[in-house]
Formats: C-alpha cells, structure tokens, sequence
C-alpha cells in the first residue's frame, strides 16, 4: 500500500500553472494542436489521456506545455518550449508581427501547402463524423495564387483603452483589441484608412466603445473595397447620431484617401455582438462601390453580403458553373442569392432563374445589378428561401437545378424537405461551413441524393475556414422530373416519413440541432451534453424553445441545473452555429 501511494505521488497534478512533457497528435477544427497528458485531477482522480487545447503548436511536435484553464474534462495550455528535434517541417515564421497577438488568423505558423492539406482534412474529417461519409472522396483543394492581401473587406472595432481610442483584431477567444500595425490578408490601403481613423479619433476625442458600459462614441469602422475599379466605403458604426466633430472628419479622411467614393453611417445602440444596426445613412458620395467578376458588374451596399476574396471568388463561381453543366432548358432556383454575383453569372447558361434572399437591400442591390449586366431571365424575390419556393411552386414553376449558397447556420430544413419533395435534379451546394454542410448532406441523402462531386475552395488563406462546392444528383433515372405538389399522395408521404425520421431533431426554426450541438462539444471537450442542458442556456440566451420541448411535465419539477463548464461549451456551440 505504502508502495502505491508513493508511485501516485510521482504523478504530477493538472492544475493551472504546472508544466507537462507532451506530444502533439491532431489539430482541432479551429486550428489548435492536442495534446494528451497523464496526471491526478484536482480530488486525485487519475487520468491517463486527458486532453490539452494548445495554440500554435502542431501536430507530430513535442514540447514543455503550460496550462493555462482546467475544466472538468479538458485544459488549455500555452507552449513554452518546443524541441527542435520535433518541430515539423512544415512550420514556418509568421510574416506578420501581429500574428501572436492578433486572432484574425490562426495557419499563418503552417506553410501553404500545409494549410490546404489540414483543411482537407479537417473537411474530410467532419464530414465522417456529422455526416457519417465514411469513405467519402473530395477533389483536390483549390488554393490560392496569392495567400497574401486578398481581402475586400475588413471589419475593425474600436475601443477605449487606457483613455485613448485603440482599433485592431480581437486577440484569440477574448474581446480585448490588439492594435493594428499592419494586416498581411487586407490591403495596405484598408490598413491605413483604419489607422488615420482612429488617429483623427484621438484628435477629436471621439472615444471607442466600452463594451462593458455599454458607452463610448464609435464601435466599428468597416471598410470595403473594389479589387477592380478601386472604389472604397468606409461604413462608421456609431452608438449615437450627432457625434461632435464627425463631418470634420470624413472631410479630413476623403482628403487623405481620395479612392473613398462612399460613407455611411450606421447607429447601433443595442447591447449585442451583432455589428450594424438597423438605421444608417449615406453621409458623403453615393451608397455603394462597383466590383466586377467574371465580366459582371456588381453594385455593394453597407449591408450586403459579397465574397471578401475576389480571384478566389472567381475561380469558386467557375467552378459551379462547371460542375453544374447547366444547359439553356434549366430552369434554375437561386437560393440564398445575396446580391445575385452567382445567379448573374449563371443567367446566359440557363432558360429561366428564380433568386430568393431575406436581405431587403441585397435584393435591392441584385436588381439593380440584373439591370447593370442587361440580364433580362433573373426574377429577384425577398423572402425565405423555403416560403419563397413554394410560391413560385403554386405559380407553376418547375425547376430543373437549384444552387444553395447558405449562412454557416446552413439550410433551413424546410427548404430541403421542399428540393426532397420536388426531386429537383441537380442540386449545387456551396458552403462555408463543413459542420452544417455534413448535416444537411446527410438529410438530402437521405431523401434520394447522391454525391457526385466535392470540391474543397480555399477563400480565406492564413486562417482554418474553408469553403466547398458539392454537386449532388437525385436518384431518379428522369432526365427531367415531374413535379406533384401533391404531399399527401403515398409516394410523397413515405419519403417526406424517412426523411423527418432521420432529422426530427432539427426542427428548431434556426440555427443548429440538439444532436449537431452535443457532436460539436464531444468532438471539441470529449464531453457529453444533455438536452436538458442545452435547452437550460438557450432559454438563458433568450432562444425560444417551442411549446413543450424539454420543459418540466408540471411548474413544480424540478431538475438538475446545468454546470458551469458545460455552460461555457454550451455558449461556443452556440456561437459557432451563430446562434448567439
């Protein structure tokens, strides 16, 4: 006995502060390494395997780990040292000196080459585990010429600190900002129109948003720019109108970078993480910039959603085109349309196009931009995608194709419920989200598709998002479907059964399931979660859960709350689906 105990003696404690030998063996969606350790938990509870979150190392390294949070089924750690003798060889220096404190990008560490191969992997990897495509083959990824300054876009926020207005990135899972120097994925332009911002902010005491407070005079600066006609917007999102010496300082600022063919100003006085708000205003030039792709000119509002990499952008919109072989007898359904960059450049390959988005100023923006390009076989409406469609369904429109270009929360099962009733033929989905992706592949598979193509795009070089482009086919040997609307005949009855069978737990209206939030947390903590607990911290975050799912038989029950821990995996869940 006296021998046993001295050997667990030996055994180091996990507690924040000590310092452990380990090994890197995987890489987590979000870019950090794991590490598996052995030692005695808080109470003495031996654990052989227990898993350390760890930034910037990478899998195969070794090195001395500190931890830096302990829950109650994983750490985070931080490196101290790695040995040389195990550092990969396809670690390189950051080239940007923010890159440590910035949490914009999270690959800048891996070469190239190396990032597009943990994306497909990552992709790869997902698709199994949500989807449950085991021996699924994905097509080469499609990387970037130029990794470097390809974005047209930047969102920075502002904040006071230490008195002074501060603008930058967030540091990694935080919301403290790191000054901005230099940005190696956005122009330098971007980066000094941000820079003089916030200088002529200090000048005039203008002060950044005190988030805690909920004070302060400006929260974000967004900035959009043309890669083609050079146009730029600057977009100031205010907690009030009538800031004191505003005007001066979009005159100062037109002067200074005379490319600025547009500002808007947006209020957004609410307590939220969300960026604009609803009212807003043109203050100096007109309310959008012109960009062109693939021959097609586009206008773009302050609101509106356009692809922050334009070649990259170019070379996924030629690859839907291309795989969809679309011919002049397809009637095609765009849904999730935005501005319609993907529709327009679809419209002389096909008979008809029928476009659906939610965003009044996209379809705004998308009608104007059918009418630029004299594209004269596009119908914009806005609405739900789902809602939308079966209108257009009553008004006898039968479509052949339809391309999907879904938020991250992904597509909204009503509307796959309605493309598996249909069996429209040929179906193009483009993601930007491989989690909801591998959901919803999983639901039209189940409803008579199959997979004739994935194709992975790598849109955001020096960070872990990707983009995807799946072709799928229904399984019907008709070159052309016969539509019945019919939902009560038995064909209909049987498939539509199968396929509420299959996902009866994603009838929440918006954002993920109760079983893509439990995969979520298993895979990233190796921790499970009940329902009961999700269904406790929505409420808590005000989501609406539907009248009677998972509430309490009677008022009087009572149930075991939630703990602390799972409340935290819980909320990154639900930030991840964009729930929250």
């Amino acid at each position: 006995m006296e021998e046993f105990v001295r050997e667990k003696k030996e055994i180091p404690y996990i507690k924040v502060g000590n310092k452990f030998k380990a090994e890197f063996v995987s890489m987590t969606h979000d870019g950090y390494a794991v590490a598996r350790i052995k030692g005695l938990m808080p109470k003495g509870e031996l654990k052989e395997a227990f898993p350390v979150f760890v930034d910037l190392a990478l899998p195969k390294e070794a090195g001395i780990i500190e931890l830096t949070e302990l829950k109650a089924s994983y750490a985070k750690g931080k490196i101290l040292k790695l040995f040389n003798d195990k550092k990969v060889d396809y670690r390189v220096e950051p080239a940007c000196p923010n890159f440590y404190d910035c949490g914009g990008c999270q690959l800048m560490h891996m070469n190239y080459d190396a990032q597009l191969s943990f994306k497909k992997t990552m992709l790869k990897e997902t698709l199994r585990k949500i989807g449950g495509f085991d021996d699924i083959v994905l097509n080469k990824i499609r990387g970037a010429e130029n990794p470097n300054y390809y974005r047209n876009k930047v969102q920075v926020p502002f904040q006071l600190q230490k008195g002074k207005t501060v603008c930058g990135f967030f540091k990694s899972n935080t919301h403290i900002v790191s000054p901005i120097t230099t940005c190696l994925i956005q122009s330098d332009e971007m980066t000094e129109i941000v820079k003089f911002i916030r200088n002529l902010c200090n000048e005039f005491r203008i002060k950044g948003y005190d988030e805690l407070n909920n004070s302060g005079d400006i929260r974000h600066v967004l900035v959009k720019e043309s890669t083609i006609t050079g146009e730029i917007m600057v977009v100031f999102v205010m907690t009030r109108e009538n800031v004191a010496h505003m005007d001066e300082l979009y005159a100062k600022l037109v002067k200074r970078h005379p490319k600025i063919v547009s500002i808007i100003e947006n209020i957004n006085s609410q307590v939220t993480n969300t960026i604009l708000g609803e009212k807003q205003k043109c203050v100096f030039g007109k309310n959008y910039i012109v960009d062109k792709l693939n021959g097609f000119s586009f206008k773009i509002g302050a609101k509106s959603f356009y692809q922050v990499n334009h070649d990259q952008t170019e070379v996924l919109y030629n690859l839907v085109k291309k795989v969809g072989k679309f011919d002049k007898e397809d009637i095609l359904v765009d849904a999730y349309c935005g501005i319609g960059t993907i529709g327009i450049t679809l419209a002389n390959d096909v008979k008809e196009i029928y476009a659906v988005e939610i965003v009044e100023e996209a379809i705004k923006n998308a009608k104007e931009n059918a009418k630029l390009n004299n594209i004269s076989n596009i119908h914009f409406e806005c609405n739900k995608a789902e809602v939308q469609l079966k209108k257009w369904l009553d008004k006898g429109v039968k479509p052949t194709a339809i391309v999907v270009d879904p938020p991250r929360k992904g597509c909204d099962l009503s509307l796959l419920k309605t493309i598996i009733e249909l069996q429209i033929q040929k179906l193009v989905y483009v993601s930007c989200d491989p989690a909801t992706l591998a959901r919803d592949l999983k639901t039209l598979v189940n409803g008579g598709y199959e997979i004739s193509s994935i194709t992975p795009v790598d849109m955001f070089p020096q960070t872990t998002h990707v983009e995807t482009v799946v072709l799928l086919s229904h399984k019907s040997n008709n070159s052309k479907v016969n539509v019945n609307l019919n939902f009560d005949n038995e064909k209909g009855k049987k498939l539509i059964k199968k396929v509420v069978e299959d996902v009866d737990s994603r009838k929440e209206p918006e954002g993920a399931s109760y079983p893509e939030i439990k995969e979520y947390i298993l895979n990233k903590y190796n921790v499970k979660v009940s329902s009961l607990n999700i269904a406790q911290i929505k409420t808590k975050y005000g989501i609406i859960e539907r009248e009677c799912y998972n509430k309490p038989k009677s008022e009087n029950s009572r149930q075991p709350n939630c703990t602390k821990e799972k409340e935290e995996m819980i909320v990154d869940a639900l930030k991840h689906f964009k729930m929250i």
